[in-house]
């Protein structure tokens, strides 16, 4: 059980949750982020990052996924990537909504995902922080207009960017309670 406390069990219920998304396609329409629509819709703020374009667009995603849950294993328990996710995939949604947008996928979540996880990591190998830079002149570089051929649309560089964005939300927010936001009446 111990194993599964290190991302696993979340990455398996996310790569199901992903599946079965993706397993319906009359569900897509709906659930794809639009800026101009994703507020009044509320779905499509979570719910598009879980959709892809198609099959190899996901396993792309799914794996991409897999190497981060693998290799920070010892950072992540299934409740944080979770969670982690899901504000990822909201904080992207959101800081997206004043450009005119329309996507699905994952890769906003996944490089929100990494950098936090490289910045963290980063304070015991402090080689991670060369890395870390590295993906942030890729993604400059990407909303400079440098398109690697797998790129489908114009917007992936504003989604990576705000990707990026979320991890300073991922780190800002980590070890703090949900209920810690809350005031109590004493």
């Amino acid at each position: 059980m111990q194993k599964l406390e290190h991302g696993v069990f979340g990455l398996i219920l996310l790569l199901i949750v992903m599946a079965v998304l993706q397993l319906n396609p009359q569900w897509h329409q709906a659930l794809t982020y639009n800026s101009d629509t994703a507020i009044s819709q509320g779905w499509p703020l979570i719910a598009a990052h879980l959709l892809h374009l198609d099959w190899s667009h996901a396993l792309f995603n799914y794996l991409a996924l897999a190497v981060i849950v693998v290799i920070w294993r010892d950072l992540l328990s299934s409740r944080w990537l979770i969670n982690a996710t899901l504000l990822s995939g909201v904080t992207i949604s959101l800081l997206l909504l004043p450009f005119e947008v329309q996507f699905v996928g994952l890769s906003g979540v996944i490089h929100g995902l990494l950098l936090y996880c490289l910045v963290r990591d980063a304070k015991q190998h402090r080689w991670l922080w060369g890395v870390s830079v590295l993906l942030v002149i890729k993604v400059i570089a990407e909303l400079l207009g440098w398109r690697p051929a797998h790129f489908v649309g114009d917007d992936v560089a504003l989604i990576h960017a705000a990707g990026l964005l979320s991890a300073a939300v991922l780190l800002k927010l980590e070890r703090r309670r949900l209920s810690d936001a809350v005031p109590h009446k004493d």
